[in-house]
C-alpha cells in the first residue's frame, strides 16, 4: 500500500540551506523594521518628555505676563480711585463739582464747559447740515 505521506518529496540539503537563509533574511528584515519602529517610538516619547516642560514654561510665562498686566491695570485703578477719594473728601472740590453739574457759578466766576465727544459730534453734524443748506440756497 502506498501512503501519501511517503510520496512527499524530501528536500535536498542545498534546498534546506536555501530555505534557512530565506527565513533568516526575513527575520533579519523584520528585526530591522521593528528596531526602526522602536527607535521612532523612543524618539517620539523622549521629545514629548523634553518638549512638555518647554511648552509648560512658555504657557506659564504668558500667564505671568497677563497677570503683570492685570496687576498694573489694578494699581492704576487703585491710584485713580484713591485720587478721586482724596478730591471728593475736599469740601471745595465737592462744592465745585456740584456747581459745575448745575451750571452755576459764584459771583465773579465764569463757567466754561467743554463739550463731550457726543456733543461735539452733534455740533459738527449740525454745522454740516447748515453749510449744506447754505450751499443749496446759493445754487438756487
Amino acid at each position: 500500500m502506498f501512503h501519501p505521506i511517503f510520496s512527499r518529496r524530501i528536500p535536498t540539503l542545498q534546498e534546506l540551506e536555501q530555505q534557512r537563509l530565506d527565513r533568516s533574511r526575513g527575520i533579519r528584515g523584520m528585526i530591522r523594521v521593528a528596531g526602526i519602529i522602536v527607535l521612532v517610538v523612543v524618539a517620539f516619547l523622549s521629545s514629548m518628555m523634553l518638549l512638555t516642560p518647554v511648552l509648560e514654561l512658555h504657557t506659564l510665562e504668558q500667564e505671568r505676563e497677563h497677570a503683570q498686566h492685570e496687576l498694573k491695570r489694578a494699581r492704576a485703578e487703585e491710584k485713580e480711585a484713591n485720587n478721586r477719594y482724596l478730591w471728593m473728601s475736599d469740601p471745595e472740590y465737592f462744592e465745585q463739582m456740584a456747581r459745575d453739574r448745575a451750571n452755576q457759578a459764584k459771583a465773579g466766576e465764569h463757567v466754561i464747559r467743554r463739550p463731550s465727544a457726543e456733543e461735539r459730534r452733534q455740533m459738527e453734524q449740525d454745522a454740516r447740515k447748515k453749510q449744506q443748506q447754505r450751499q443749496k440756497t446759493r445754487q438756487n
